[in-house]
């Protein structure tokens, strides 16, 4: 990486923290909007509940939208400091996607649907915050898979990376709002991480 002084890893920390606290909210949102579309057009208002398999294309929906939007986010502040393949991007999309997918196919044999354990319809943010620690944890390892061919130590943004974003849920326990707290949190967390963990490999002669 890039940022070899002090004062250039406090620089990117400070920056991937505030950035990570500011816009991941805001595409969080916007993945709502992505759920409420999907909704309607299975015929559904916000009122609904809908059916499961409108609750799981709703959800892959959203976080198809949360994926990407976070991916660019994160691929811009990161290509900065190393050459960054579009890679980044699809994990963080393909991650939530497929936690989204599998999670919804074991709550529909629950007989459970998505949207009854979403934060903003459940008052409880610890189911959703196991669904989205499970999509950091298939994120960090889609994205793990890449970054071992370059840094060393790199296998703990695995659980950086899980633990980042089932904190960034958990927090909405102390009220909905704290989903900017969650959100600052996860950029914290994993932004330190970034800094130790993505260390060149030693070329050997």
């Amino acid at each position: 990486m890039l940022v070899n002084t002090k004062q250039d890893k406090f620089r990117f920390w400070i920056k991937w923290t505030l950035q990570s606290a500011a816009v991941i909210p805001l595409i969080y949102f916007i993945s709502f909007i992505a759920i409420l579309i999907v909704h309607g057009i299975f015929g559904f208002t916000m009122d609904d509940f809908g059916t499961h398999l409108s609750n799981i294309l709703g959800a892959i929906a959203g976080s198809a939208a949360l994926g990407y939007g976070i991916g660019i986010l994160q691929r811009s502040l990161l290509k900065e400091q190393f050459s960054l393949p579009s890679f980044w991007v699809y994990s963080l999309a393909f991650g939530f996607v497929s936690a989204e997918l599998i999670s919804g196919i074991i709550l529909w044999r629950l007989d459970i649907l998505r949207g009854q354990v979403m934060v903003i319809n459940s008052f409880n943010p610890f189911p959703e915050a196991v669904i989205f620690a499970f999509a950091g944890l298939l994120i960090g390892l889609f994205q793990w898979m890449e970054l071992k061919r370059y840094f060393r130590k790199s296998a703990f943004w695995i659980f950086a990376s899980m633990l980042g974003w089932g904190i960034y849920i958990a927090a909405t326990i102390i009220s909905f709002w704290a989903i900017f707290l969650g959100a600052l949190l996860y950029g914290a967390i994993t932004g330190a991480t970034l800094l130790w963990v993505l260390q060149p490999k030693e070329i050997k002669l």
